[in-house]
């Protein structure tokens, strides 16, 4: 689509002019609707090409493939998905290697500098010329998760959700040292010409620089564990039986014969066979340069206009986008009491994992996309009644240990609360995320680093305490997030456990100790006097305590005093002693 642009063309933020720009898109899915339309911000390579067939194929080819489609996580039954090739790009939009229209000749060298704020605004003005003026969705991986950010930022308004994924704020110091060398490795090229290299020489420009750079960037998008397993120090297979005369125009090359090798070359080669050198320039510098801080003063203030809900996905051994990144997004945006989603998938492939592995991305994103009606069972407001009871009517909760989020569900339900959970278990995160929850993926052992102090009127402890490795941290860090807390644990001097250590000699398994002693996620054994020693240590006080028990005798027990004795399940009410 060429642009209708306005009079005397695009201007840009550096002070250029394009007076012609046209954008490759692609579009797949429901009718366009006031709601049900999803951008996508391709990664720093990619392009409009986000799924489905071209003309002439005979199957998918569609970077996103498994993402986009009927039933998946950008379900095409409902949503209309929309992706476009950058500003700068050489896959069909302008770029340097188009046409300039005063010279009637790639524009090469003359092709003007240009930041993300140009690069979004040309999405935009595509979409308002397709008649959208509203996203229920704007997602981005990587390079296109810069852009997404860029996005919410300076237009809150336009978007519904975001997701970014595999990505951060800006780049690190380490990533920007990478994009140095590749462009260096283009620049010192002498094919580049300065970048005039289109209609000179043999026209291919400086296609061992961009090699160069390729197999660079490739490096950083597989973790080092992922190298070590698939090539380690093997050797090519022809190696043996490689020609003498081969073998010593590789020696005087300096080159090898290591599998890796090989294959960094087939990397590179397949890459200057699609790209443009000069693409590569713009593109990677226009990412270098973003900062939100440069316009905003600080994260928290640019993430202080965000009204979208947001999901952040960071992968294991990310080398280019490590996990500390998104973590820093998810702080600011809670600092900023906005709705914020953050998982960690523990995929280990590195940060190309968005592209290869994403069956926990798909459920999770696509939980997160979704509209499930929740409906909250009798037994299951029984089985909470004791906490029901504690929790103030809308007051603001965090669940920590929210499992697939049923206690998040009955506190909305029955009690209007704005509930948040914490789960490290991604099968249980992708339930509670699905009913519509907040929720951050955490290792509550390592704290809660990305929730603000006092962020919440009580945190809620459910069947946590006795699992963790450190009961006294967790407990700090619940009355360092919220005024109140809310702890329930199964009571380990119940009279139904000592009568069976008394009289079987085993542990016992029971409805709250459903685990035999080899499979058991309890690692601390909790009775009541212990908590109440705890607390005391702690300088916590007991503000109210509820025991359980399911049996007649444990009952009696209770209510003649020997709350310790009777109850199998505690459940109490906490705050810092003042």
């Amino acid at each position: 689509m060429r642009l209708a642009l306005p009079e005397g063309g695009l201007k840009l933020a550096y002070g250029g002019v394009l007076k012609e720009v046209e954008v490759a898109y692609e579009e797949c899915g429901a009718p366009i609707a006031p709601d049900n339309v999803i951008y996508i911000c391709h990664a720093l390579t990619g392009d409009s090409h986000v799924a489905g067939m071209l003309p002439g194929e005979e199957k998918p080819s569609g970077w996103w493939e498994e993402m986009v489609g009927p039933g998946r996580a950008f379900d095409t039954n409902r949503f209309h998905i929309i992706c476009a090739n950058v500003l700068g790009g050489c896959q069909g939009t302008t770029g340097p290697m188009s046409i300039n229209p005063d010279t009637g000749k790639p524009y090469g060298s003359q092709f003007p500098q240009y930041t993300f704020d140009d690069a979004v605004d040309v999405f935009r003005m595509l979409l308002h010329q397709l008649g959208v003026k509203r996203l229920a969705a704007l997602v981005g991986g990587s390079y296109g998760g810069l852009q997404v950010v860029n996005w919410m930022t300076r237009y809150p308004d336009e978007i519904d959700k975001v997701c970014l994924i595999a990505t951060s704020a800006h780049l690190n110091t380490q990533a920007i040292a990478f994009s140095v060398m590749s462009r260096n490795s283009i620049t010192d090229d002498p094919k580049w010409q300065g970048g005039d290299y289109y209609l000179e020489g043999d026209g291919k420009g400086p296609r061992a620089g961009l090699a160069a750079a390729r197999q660079l960037a490739h490096i950083t998008y597989l973790s080092r564990e992922l190298l070590q397993e698939k090539f380690q120090r093997n050797l090519q297979k022809n190696f043996v039986e490689a020609p003498e005369e081969d073998r010593a125009e590789r020696d005087r090359l300096f080159k090898t014969y290591f599998q890796i090798e090989s294959y960094l070359d087939y990397q590179a080669m397949k890459f200057v066979r699609r790209f443009d050198a000069n693409s590569y320039l713009h593109i990677t510098r226009s990412m270098d340069l973003y900062d939100p801080c440069d316009r905003f003063g600080s994260l928290d203030a640019a993430f202080a206009l965000v009204k979208a809900r947001v999901l952040v996905v960071s992968y294991e051994n990310d080398i280019l986008f490590p996990a500390w990144q998104s973590k820093e997004i998810t702080a600011s945006l809670m600092r900023m009491d906005k709705r914020v989603s953050y998982c960690h998938l523990e995929s280990g492939t590195g940060h190309d994992s968005f592209l290869t592995d994403i069956e926990h991305l798909s459920k999770v994103v696509g939980g997160f996309l979704g509209n499930r009606e929740v409906k909250v069972m009798k037994w299951q407001e029984r089985h909470h009644r004791t906490v029901l009871a504690m929790v103030k009517e809308g007051s603001r909760v965090i669940d920590i240990g929210c499992g697939d989020g049923t206690l998040l569900d009955v506190l909305r339900a029955r009690k209007g609360v704005k509930g948040d959970g914490v789960e490290i278990d991604v099968d249980r995160y992708e339930e509670a995320i699905a009913d519509g929850h907040d929720v951050i993926w955490e290792d509550v052992d390592e704290g809660l680093s990305v929730v603000p102090d006092g962020h919440y009127d009580t945190a809620i402890v459910s069947d946590t305490l006795q699992e963790v490795r450190n009961p006294r941290g967790l407990l700090r860090e619940a009355l360092r997030i919220a005024d109140e807390a809310i702890v329930t644990f199964p009571n380990f001097a119940a009279y139904r456990i000592r009568l069976t250590l008394a009289l079987k000699g085993r542990l016992p398994v029971s409805k709250h100790l459903p685990f035999q002693w080899y499979d058991t996620p309890n690692i601390h054994l909790i009775t009541l006097k212990d908590f109440r020693a705890l607390c005391d240590k702690e300088g916590i006080e007991i503000l109210e305590v509820k025991a359980e028990s399911r049996h007649l005798v444990g009952r009696i027990f209770m209510a003649l005093g020997f709350k310790n004795l009777g109850a199998s399940r505690i459940v109490a009410r906490i705050r810092r002693r003042k």
